[in-house]
């Protein structure tokens, strides 16, 4: 049991390289669409199926286009200073 949890914990010791290519970027996306479905799942009142999916994909949507409009800002940023 104590091999088992120390491999665990020895998989934590290093981070995940990420870069800050475009290709990278596509990181985001599953993390985003973890924090929208947790979010809904707190602060919906009734999980009914149909309505769980649609306020869950608007929000991963808003979310995800707030995330690029700041990655486009950001890069438009860093090219005009380094230009």
């Amino acid at each position: 049991m104590s091999a088992l949890l120390y491999g665990i914990m020895a998989s934590f010791t290093q981070p995940e390289n990420i870069a800050t290519s475009p290709a990278f970027m596509l990181w985001m996306f599953p993390l985003l669409a973890a924090i929208a479905v947790i979010y809904k799942t707190t602060k919906l009142r009734a999980l009914l199926t149909k309505v769980f999916l649609r306020e869950t994909l608007v929000l991963f949507g808003v979310l995800s286009g707030f995330m690029i409009l700041a990655i486009v800002v950001l890069n438009l940023l860093v090219w005009l200073i380094t230009r």
